[in-house]
């Protein structure tokens, strides 16, 4: 069975859950505020699209390896952020994305969107000097720019994303500015990139679950 397919049969509370998987390339330049546009409009990459799966209920990155920099003098930070400089990140919200707020600089975000382009009205800033890192779940809306760092919180849970309604597509990428404040820009020097493995759980329709019983009961009677 394909990794990138299916990797996974759970039962829930009597619901079935599949979790799909896939592997993310971010490199340094991917402009999370460019996401859902057909081409770049500030001075990075547009950043990496994974469309979610029907059914898809939460998002989980199991792990994330690489790492970034903001400019051949700083030095290399990881997903979770680089905490060497002398800035954090109070980036502006920018046509239909909105900004980010966060004690670092530069650590892995995803933004949710729909199958729309961004609009001019972004949603409020997460700031995740409030927030912190180690949440266990976490409900962004859609074109809400979240903290997604390594995946998993400094106890060693992993961390649940969860999928807002309306939403079919998910970015991955950086959220960058000049100092790491105001308008979003400052991607053309960045260095590295991140790999981050990605998971869906997904609810299938009351009609699959009927299926996937069905087909249970046959493979239970064959058996026999």
């Amino acid at each position: 069975m394909s990794r990138k397919a299916l990797v996974g049969l759970l039962a829930v509370s009597g619901l079935a859950q599949f979790a799909a998987a896939d592997i993310v390339a971010v490199d340094a330049k991917s402009a999370i505020f460019d996401a859902g546009r057909d081409a770049p409009t500030l001075d990075g990459q547009l950043p990496p699209m994974l469309a979610l799966p029907d059914g898809a209920a939460s998002m989980n990155v199991t792990e994330v390896l690489g790492i970034v920099r903001a400019h051949p003098v700083l030095q290399w930070g990881g997903p979770d952020g680089n905490f060497t400089t002398a800035n954090d990140s109070d980036i502006a919200s920018y046509q239909g994305i909105s900004g980010f707020i966060h004690p670092g600089t530069l650590p892995l975000v995803a933004v949710f969107l729909s199958d729309e382009a961004p609009q001019e009205s972004a949603p409020a800033r997460l700031d995740f000097n409030s927030i912190g890192s180690n949440f266990a779940s976490l409900s962004p809306e859609i074109g809400q720019t979240f903290f997604v760092g390594n995946g998993w919180t400094d106890g060693g849970v992993l961390q649940e994303f969860v999928v807002p309604t309306g939403a079919t597509r998910v970015f991955f990428g950086l959220a960058d500015a000049g100092f790491f404040t105001g308008e979003p820009t400052g991607y053309a020097d960045n260095e590295g990139a991140f790999a981050a493995d990605v998971s869906f759980n997904v609810v299938p329709a009351p009609g699959s679950i009927a299926l996937l019983g069905f087909g249970g009961l046959i493979a239970t009677r064959r058996r026999r």
